[in-house]
């Protein structure tokens, strides 16, 4: 073989070596996928809201009335205490009354301070007018501004006095049943406690992105979860001071928003007839925006308000870029209506920088944990899901298992 022939086989051989490694790549990166991680996705159920003709719902579990604590004075020495636990009280009547006899003696002593002071600054007067020495009247002037700085300090004492000589009585502010009395023996400084009248309160959560929808004053129906009772009350309050705990007995906190800070709502009835203590119910808040369709948390889109918004969605086993069609904007909470693009059987993963076109899906919450400070590596496991199920009301989540 010549040397011409030679160098056409080496050229035919080059060309299928390039042809095969562009061929592979093809493969690599655009039939394989990415395999260099995983994705989790979540059903579009857990993260989106539907339209159901009404607003959102929320959980809520049926608590005893509001209890209202009376605190004693600890500068003070209760006389005399006129209830007992179990009476029934109303606005106005006294719960205990304090000893005046104290106070009188305390202010008459507060008397004599201040003309014991107001004398020495008269002494101090007339010293001054007899001595010629300068830096003494200096000495002397001085020690009357001490004086009278604590002259109005004993005013100030004085007067507080008097005015708690006018509320020796301690007096309930809301009729009904004595809860507690103090022997005083316990830690704190509530001495009466008085339940509220009235049978009972619905004791919510709400997700902090929802509290527009559930404001105090806002008229609600209370939908039992055994039958088609309905109730009717307003919200009392809202314990936006102290986020709610995460999970505890009577709510069930599912995956989506679980960052979000919730706090508790109550719930005041016009009629409890047919309640009972614990019972768990759906609160619904009325005159709200009738929103319908599917809406989802702006988080969850990519480009959203823009010309191509989309989200990471499931694709047969790989996390792709699903367009999708929005329609209204929710400013009070931050979603989005999605028109086209997106259903409730899709499967979709919170954006993060991470994720990259063509990754493995997976439903299994991934945790990752460093496996010792020796070897260094990090391992991947997936945690044995909770036994836990809920129900879904319009957004809101609801234990199945809860037989209330």
């Amino acid at each position: 073989m010549d040397s011409k022939a030679k160098k056409r086989t080496w050229l035919i051989i080059g060309a299928i070596l390039a042809l095969g490694a562009a061929l592979f790549a093809v493969w690599f990166f655009f039939l394989r996928g990415n395999d260099a991680g995983t994705v989790y996705v979540m059903p579009v159920s857990s993260v989106a809201e539907f339209g159901t003709g009404s607003s959102n719902r929320f959980s809520g579990i049926v608590e005893a009335q509001q209890t209202v604590d009376f605190r004693k004075d600890n500068t003070k020495t209760i006389k005399t205490t006129y209830v007992s636990e179990g009476d029934h009280v109303n606005v106005g009547d006294v719960l205990f009354s304090y000893d005046t006899d104290a106070i009188k003696l305390q202010i008459s002593q507060k008397k004599l301070d201040i003309q014991r002071e107001q004398a020495s600054i008269t002494s101090n007067n007339e010293m001054i007018a007899l001595t010629d020495d300068d830096l003494e009247k200096q000495r002397l002037r001085n020690q009357n501004k001490q004086t009278e700085y604590r002259i109005k300090a004993l005013r100030n004492e004085l007067s507080s006095l008097e005015e708690s000589m006018a509320e020796t009585d301690v007096v309930s502010t809301v009729e009904g049943t004595v809860k507690h009395v103090s022997d005083g023996t316990e830690g704190g400084d509530v001495y009466v406690s008085v339940m509220k009248a009235g049978d009972y309160v619905v004791k919510g959560k709400v997700n902090e992105l929802n509290l527009s929808q559930i404001a105090q004053g806002t008229q609600v129906a209370v939908h039992s979860r055994i039958d088609d009772a309905v109730w009717s009350g307003t919200v009392a309050r809202i314990e936006t001071g102290q986020p709610a705990e995460e999970k505890e007995y009577g709510f069930y906190i599912s995956d989506d928003m679980s960052t979000s800070s919730k706090y508790y709502f109550y719930v005041e009835l016009e009629s409890s007839s047919g309640l009972f203590l614990g019972q768990h119910v759906v609160v619904e808040p009325l005159g709200a925006a009738v929103r319908k369709g599917l809406w989802l948390f702006e988080d969850y889109i990519i480009g959203a308000g823009g010309e191509s918004p989309c989200v990471w969605a499931d694709s047969n086993g790989r996390i792709r870029k699903k367009s999708v069609t929005l329609g209204e904007y929710d400013a009070a909470i931050g979603s989005w209506q999605i028109v086209d693009g997106l259903t409730i059987n899709d499967y979709i993963a919170y954006p993060d920088e991470s994720i990259s076109d063509g990754m493995k899906t997976t439903t299994e919450y991934a945790e990752e944990f460093f496996n010792g400070e020796e070897s260094g590596e990090w391992e991947v496991y997936y945690p044995e899901p909770e036994a836990e199920s809920s129900e879904i009301f319009g957004g809101a989540d609801v234990p199945e298992d809860d037989a209330g």
